[in-house]
């Protein structure tokens, strides 16, 4: 198959789990907000954070994992114990990461004004299975490398199907029958176990027997803490930007103020999630393509998709501001929050037009093993928006809205100078090595 069918069916698979996951997270926000209230929606969004947090904490192995597996002259050896070592490492991980976390939220929910809002026992219950999706969506973690790696994107997707259908579909229709979060969070514990299951099937059928099990081999465990640490400060960065505005708007101010800048944030991230959709399906078959008489080929899809990239963004600055709160009105029905979200939203549309220019040049970068790259334009984009926003939050929500932007308008150009001028070096020194080996040196009489 050519790079351009392969590219277009993976990322076809992707984005039909995405836009499904979209238009089913379309209805439940909705949903949500009318069965449970804005106050303990803004609770729960809150405590929803927790788990997309926790699992950046892979210190970069995932991707590692992915890279290595993907790489054309991989021998089975290499990949057995590239695999076995990755599932040691997560088992770690995930046992060091349910304590945290359950440690964590016994704290902030005694301290933190905003849980006045749900009743002790409800918290106790909360805690102790956010913990266990914690767990549990982290062994996930490894078992999806395999199927991204093997470009088997039908089967990557599982993880969209039944885990975002629990958050989202299943989890609006229990809230309408017991407006509980205790049992919202439950429900979705079932389909990361069912979501786990499937993924052992998968995977025991490429790793059978002994292949299978985790085992700890200490020349693939520095490969992969090597190129994983170097790409970990990017990856938790990205997390911080997204979760950072609940915990400033809710330790500072209210859940209220969670809720408002939740919504529209939400409809960003899904936007710019079409774009990541594209990159991680991008992310194995670039490494693929890092070769002298391949790489020419590379540099023109990345220009072509961030043309591309460019041209959606304009156009959802356009539609936010011209029927962005039209829209708001239609889908929440909640005239408080829709007065409280537009503004937000629209100051937001910019900061989605920069930042949904970041993450093919980010895959790009941790292809050409550069992931200290993105990492550092991560770090430096995260510490101003914190500066920011501290300098700003006496204006409420929409100071951070602001603080957002102005830390993308910075950092964004800078990454994609950056990422051009690595692509142009890796390009020449192909060209060099190539010339080398058709003209050796002569040597002299």
């Amino acid at each position: 198959m050519s790079i351009k069918r392969t590219l277009i069916k993976n990322t076809g698979f992707n984005l039909a789990g995405y836009f499904y996951l979209l238009i089913a997270s379309f209805f439940s926000i909705s949903i949500l907000l009318n069965n449970l209230g804005r106050d303990v929606l803004g609770v729960y969004i809150f405590l929803m954070s927790f788990i997309s947090l926790a699992a950046v904490f892979d210190f970069g192995i995932s991707n590692a994992v992915v890279r290595k597996l993907s790489l054309p002259h991989i021998t089975r050896e290499e990949k057995v114990k590239t695999w076995k070592t990755s599932f040691a490492i997560f088992i770690f991980l995930a046992l060091i990461l349910f304590c945290v976390i359950l440690g964590l939220l016994v704290f902030l929910t005694r301290t933190m004004p905003i849980f006045s809002h749900i009743d002790h026992t409800t918290i106790n219950a909360t805690i102790l299975i956010l913990s266990f999706i914690v767990f549990i969506n982290h062994l996930n973690t490894h078992f999806l490398t395999l199927p991204q790696a093997e470009q088997r994107f039908d089967i990557f997707n599982s993880k969209t199907l039944l885990v975002g259908t629990a958050n989202t579909v299943i989890s609006a229709v229990i809230s309408g029958i017991y407006p509980s979060i205790s049992i919202i969070f439950f429900v979705q514990l079932i389909f990361h176990l069912l979501t786990f299951c499937f993924m052992i099937a998968y995977s025991s059928k490429i790793f059978p027997g002994r292949d299978f099990g985790p085992g700890y081999d200490s020349g693939a465990g520095r490969e992969l803490f090597s190129f994983g640490l170097r790409n970990f400060i990017a990856t938790l960065s990205g997390q911080v930007e997204n979760q950072f505005s609940n915990f400033i708007l809710g330790a500072m101010i209210s859940a209220r103020a969670v809720t408002s800048f939740s919504i529209p944030q939400s409809i960003v991230a899904k936007g710019a999630g079409v774009v990541s959709q594209f990159a991680q399906a991008f992310f194995p078959l670039s490494t693929s393509l890092l070769e002298k008489d391949r790489i020419q080929k590379l540099k023109k899809l990345v220009l072509g998709v961030e043309v591309l990239t460019l041209s959606g963004g304009v156009l959802a600055v356009f539609l936010s501001f011209t029927i962005g709160q039209q829209f708001l009105q239609w889908w929440l029905k909640d005239a408080i929050v829709v007065q409280m979200a537009f503004p937000i939203l629209k100051i937001l549309s910019f900061y989605f037009l920069l930042v949904s220019l970041t993450p093919v040049p980010t895959v790009l970068l941790q292809g050409l093993n550069k992931p200290q790259i993105p990492s550092f334009f991560g770090a430096l984009t995260v510490t101003l928006e914190i500066i920011f926003s501290l300098l700003l939050i006496p204006m409420g929500a929409i100071g951070v809205a602001y603080a957002f932007l102005a830390s993308v308008s910075i950092t964004v150009p800078l990454i994609l100078i950056v990422t051009w001028k690595q692509l142009e070096k890796e390009i020449r020194k192909l060209t060099v090595s190539e010339v080398s080996i058709s003209r050796p040196d002569v040597p002299q009489l």
